[in-house]
């Protein structure tokens, strides 16, 4: 049974940052598996049954939940062999870390959070999601309603919203102003807003608590997102992009607070 990440945990992944080689990960792999790994699986059991009642068509097999503490470095500057940090990461099967909207929770020795959304621009689906606030304002409120987002009204929100915007797009005049940050994107998300309890709580089995309440609120957007998905058609291939076999280079952007090759399931 999920009990919390221990102080160790943390430790290792410190460790890990100021070691990143082969060497000191084969010196501590028995304090990642039984500190970091170990628990991480346990929390994802836990919380498989709370995804399933969100959407049973999500992929919930810890292998594909859980993050690798070893990076995939054959498209990246980068060739630091070892992460500093852990995630779990619900996505539908099949769809690679560029493509759809999906949920996600991690931790490493100075960030904690959470949060849904995607992950590079995705034309056709933002697209769909224009045409929705367009006709079905109230819709996509509802949807957004319970991450109770920061914004100039609410200066003490749940959840940011995180993205990137056109350069130039005419937003039509009857797009409502508390949505026309959002009508603008190439892609978005919601992360976490930081704060000390959640720190505290990662230490027990409160953040598993936590994190049933914090999905359950994540819901609503994601179905939306599928819905919109479904009418999108496939997902476009980001320029330069690798297929499914690999090859090429990514090139969608990554979350705000991690560069997209560090969120790779």
């Amino acid at each position: 049974m999920f009990q919390g990440f221990s102080q160790e945990a943390l430790d290792f992944l410190t460790g890990i940052r100021l070691n990143n080689n082969q060497g000191y990960f084969d010196a501590n792999r028995e304090k990642y598996e039984r500190f970091v790994k170990a628990p991480l699986r346990a929390l994802c059991e836990e919380l498989t049954p709370v995804v399933q009642l969100i959407d049973p068509a999500l992929d919930t097999r810890p292998g594909s939940v859980m993050s690798r503490i070893r990076r995939d470095t054959r498209f990246t500057r980068d060739k630091s062999p070892f992460r500093d940090h852990v995630w779990l990461g619900w996505r539908y099967p099949g769809e690679r870390r560029s493509e759809g909207f999906h949920m996600y929770w991690g931790f490493g020795p100075d960030w904690l959070g959470w949060g849904c959304g995607s992950y590079g621009p995705d034309k056709p689906l933002m697209d769909a999601l224009r045409a929705r606030i367009r006709l079905q304002p109230e819709e996509v409120r509802s949807a957004l309603a319970p991450l109770e987002l920061c914004g100039e009204r609410r200066k003490n929100g749940r959840f940011t919203l995180y993205g990137e915007p056109f350069k130039r797009m005419a937003v039509p005049a009857g797009v409502p102003e508390d949505l026309r940050e959002l009508y603008g994107m190439k892609y978005f998300g919601a992360e976490s807003v930081p704060e000390t309890e959640a720190w505290e709580q990662l230490h027990s089995h409160a953040i598993a608590e936590r994190l049933t309440g914090e999905l359950e609120r994540m819901a609503p957007i994601l179905r939306l997102m599928k819905e919109l998905r479904a009418q999108a058609g496939a997902p476009e291939l980001p320029q330069n992009a690798p297929d499914r076999q690999g090859g090429g280079a990514p090139s969608a952007k990554g979350l705000a607070i991690r560069t997209e090759e560090e969120f790779e399931f």
